[in-house]
């Protein structure tokens, strides 16, 4: 067991406060936003796209992510409803702002064709993972999520409470995970689209890296990126402690398993969603 006390806020300025969950949102934003800005040059899509578009994601990401986390915790906020607004707090959950974010971008590249819907996702897939990994560190300084009771060595006991499961921590674990399964993927479709070569153990001959079709399809790292979000997401979630369930499974859970089968009717279908 170990003991803990959590650090809601990291630093004052004066009358300011810095947030650690605040805080550790901001930086994983703006650690995705590098990276695929890198992406948008290296594709010679006009970079504005991508300022307009990481505006339009953080807030939909900051709107969805609110508004699902009220719903699963309405009865608190029905009798607090002015703590509904205290973003930086933190209170947010993930795929609320996943699925607000991917609304908003659809909504842009509607209005913009020489931006490929799938195509974006797919560069932004690894770096959006990446950001999630980074705002759960601040989950467990201010000690949101957490999980139901323990004996592991490895549980955290905070004041006045009991061990429990550091499921901001295994979230943090299984998203790194994730992260680091899409940039092999990433990589491995960069490899092919340059018709990279290598040498073969030892040999002289050259040959071409021979990799399965699916990974040229767009849309494809996104929807595996779905697929293994929804897989962790739902066993992590027995772990997590939540007020409320609907036949032995959380909300998120149940929203889990939408999304699996979304993504695997997707990886299934995804010949007929190619873009032209």
């Amino acid at each position: 067991m170990i003991n803990y006390n959590p650090i809601p806020v990291l630093f004052e300025l004066g009358s300011l406060k810095i947030y650690s969950w605040g805080l550790m949102f901001a930086i994983g934003f703006l650690v995705a936003f590098f990276f695929i800005l890198k992406e948008f040059k290296k594709k010679k899509i006009p970079s504005i796209h991508a300022y307009n578009i990481g505006l339009l994601v953080l807030i939909g990401a900051m709107i969805g992510s609110r508004i699902f986390y009220v719903i699963e915790n309405l009865s608190y906020y029905l009798s607090s409803p002015l703590e509904i607004f205290a973003f930086w707090q933190g209170g947010m959950t993930s795929y609320g702002g996943l699925i607000f974010g991917i609304f908003f971008v659809w909504l842009y590249t509607r209005k913009n064709a020489e931006i490929r819907f799938l195509e974006l996702l797919d560069l932004s897939a690894p770096y959006i993972i990446l950001a999630f990994a980074i705002s759960r560190i601040g989950c467990f300084l201010n000690w949101d999520d957490f999980g139901i009771i323990s004996t592991l060595p490895w549980a955290i006991k905070v004041i006045n409470d009991i061990p429990r499961h550091p499921t901001q921590l295994y979230l943090v674990l299984s998203n790194l995970i994730i992260f680091f399964i899409l940039i092999r993927l990433k990589n491995k479709k960069s490899f092919k689209d340059k018709g990279t070569k290598f040498k073969k153990d030892g040999f002289k001959d050259v040959v071409f890296i021979h990799e399965s079709d699916f990974l040229d399809k767009q849309g494809a790292i996104f929807f595996v990126f779905l697929l293994l979000y929804s897989v962790f997401r739902f066993f992590i979630d027995f772990l997590r402690f939540y007020e409320n369930y609907l036949f032995g499974l959380a909300t998120s859970q149940w929203i889990c398993i939408l999304m699996f089968i979304v993504s695997v009717f997707c990886i299934a279908n995804i010949d007929k969603m190619q873009e032209s």
